[in-house]
């Protein structure tokens, strides 16, 4: 099924402006009880996605909404990857009061966003008899 999630995700990238990127879908597991997070690579144009077991028991205009989060995330990773590199310049007491900051802010954008982007994208179909149909 989480090749269906990837196909599902660069079929509908250039409905949000990311139609570069190409988005993996990993076996590994996000951390802690999060339904999925994004790894962007810093040289090259892919990102990928981590998915709980949770998430293909979510409705699937819940699980629009997740992946939705996710690649929000993508269009802000150059920025993430700037603050990243003030640690040096900052300290370290002033980069991590940066860094807790930036983390809760760009989450609140990325759930904000993903509430309003999803309705561009069609409801997904992650269903384990289309992926044995599939194989």
């Amino acid at each position: 099924m989480r090749r269906e999630v990837a196909k599902y995700c660069n079929d509908n990238l250039h409905l949000l402006n990311l139609k570069q990127w190409t988005i993996k879908v990993s076996e590994d597991l996000p951390p802690d009880d999060a339904w999925a997070d994004v790894e962007v690579s810093e040289n090259l144009w892919i990102a990928t996605i981590r998915l709980s077991n949770d998430f293909f028991k979510e409705t699937p205009e819940s699980q629009r909404r997740i992946l939705s989060h996710e690649l929000m995330h993508v269009h802000d990773a150059g920025l993430e990857r700037f603050v990243n590199s003030l640690e040096g310049i900052l300290g370290s007491q002033t980069f991590e009061l940066l860094e807790k900051a930036w983390d809760t802010e760009t989450e609140r954008v990325a759930e904000a966003l993903s509430h309003v982007v999803c309705n561009l994208l069609p409801l997904p179909d992650f269903t384990l008899t289309k992926a044995l149909k599939k194989k």
